[in-house]
């Protein structure tokens, strides 16, 4: 709990490993300098900074862009704890992990993304696989790779946003490499593929799927029941391989804490990325709603949220002036589709293997900064 004691060390508690936290692990120094201990609890020791697609096409590059995170914390002289957060109490001052710690804070930053509440992904174990988790994409991979000559599956996707898209020209990018064969489906849902990127956008992916021959409906998919699926206009089909990529929503353990969420259930927060119901609670990515203007979940809003949380963090803990975050107008957004890229920036929009190749010099130049020299060569 908070005390007023001017000579005790401030506590800072940073939740999840996503993209908005990364420039605060790189400086846990700085947080030590002045006076403040540091403690970060993940699910995960290793992150991975390319789309979770991405593996299934081109698994061999996951070493080149997966930070260590844990060994990055430590190395700054902070402490890193595997686990999950089950409750978060802002009033308390403290959050209880799934083990049944009690960890306190005088600063608390959450970044831990967002997931899928699907009911598709508790049926069918074996066949269903979730698109947001990169070990659940690996076992998709060997399982493609471990089909015998002459096999011919069905492989469904659920999910016409960006993810969905890209787990199907990813597949198929897998299967042309490794000369296997599958019929690959995409079920959209009625608002179609990439129902918030431009008309232009909306086209080209279009085109490239059905290039590649990538069936796409505009049903939804609604149950899964062994190797059967059930679809929003009543009708049924079969899959062998289901990748589950529909609309992922911040994490319930935020919903329950108490702080004033969205209607999604992300931790709204005003322009110094703090709660605007709990002072000390701040947050970033995917799992925050930015009060000042509504803006789209993507890495690079969070990459340039987390140079403010840094600041604000250590300012708030210093009891200095904190400074707002101006995000971008029109963010770079760019969707690896296997065998070519798609890039956004509006009003712009080109698809061409430029695009992959610049998306992936993007990635590298990011991780490149948060990995240590044995990490860069191994």
């Amino acid at each position: 709990m908070m005390t007023n004691d001017p000579g005790r060390r401030k506590r800072l508690l940073l939740v999840g490993a996503g993209h908005a936290h990364l420039f605060s692990f790189a400086r846990i120094e700085r947080f030590l300098r002045g006076g403040i201990d540091v403690t970060v609890i993940s699910s995960a020791p290793l992150r991975f900074f390319g789309t979770g697609p991405e593996v299934l096409g081109d698994s061999d590059g996951m070493k080149e862009l997966t930070v260590d995170v844990r060994a990055l914390v430590e190395r700054g002289g902070g402490r890193f704890l595997e686990g999950r957060v089950a409750s978060v109490h802002p009033q308390e001052h403290c959050v209880r992990t799934e083990s049944g710690e009690e960890l306190f804070f005088d600063a608390l930053s959450l970044n831990i993304g967002s997931e899928i509440p699907s009911a598709l992904l508790g049926g069918s174990p074996g066949r269903v696989f979730a698109v947001r988790s990169i070990s659940s994409l690996l076992e998709l991979r060997r399982r493609i790779l471990a089909l015998p000559p002459g096999a011919k599956p069905h492989l469904a996707v659920a999910g016409g946003g960006p993810s969905g898209c890209e787990a199907a020209a990813n597949v198929y990018e897998l299967s042309r490499r490794h000369g296997r064969s599958l019929r690959i489906t995409l079920t959209t849902g009625a608002a179609g593929l990439l129902p918030y990127f431009p008309l232009k956008a909306r086209r080209l992916v279009a085109a490239e799927l059905q290039t590649i021959g990538v069936e796409v409906s505009e049903r939804r998919t609604t149950l899964v029941s062994g190797d059967t699926l059930v679809y929003s206009d009543g009708s049924t089909g079969d899959a062998d391989f289901l990748v589950v990529a529909t609309g992922a929503r911040p994490s319930k353990v935020l919903t329950e804490s108490g702080l004033e969420v969205d209607d999604e259930g992300a931790v709204i927060v005003d322009e110094y990325l703090q709660s605007l119901s709990a002072k000390g609670v701040f947050g970033g990515g995917d799992c925050v709603a930015f009060q000042p203007m509504e803006l789209e979940r993507s890495a690079s809003h969070a990459l340039r949220q987390g140079r403010v949380l840094f600041a604000n963090l250590l300012a708030y803990l210093s009891g200095e002036p904190m400074r707002p975050f101006i995000p971008k107008k029109e963010p770079l957004t760019i969707l690896n589709l296997g065998r070519t890229g798609l890039l956004v920036r509006k009003p712009f929009v080109a698809r061409g293997r430029f695009a992959l190749l610049l998306k992936r010099w993007i990635d590298r130049r990011i991780v490149k900064e948060f990995q240590s020299p044995s990490e860069e060569k191994s």
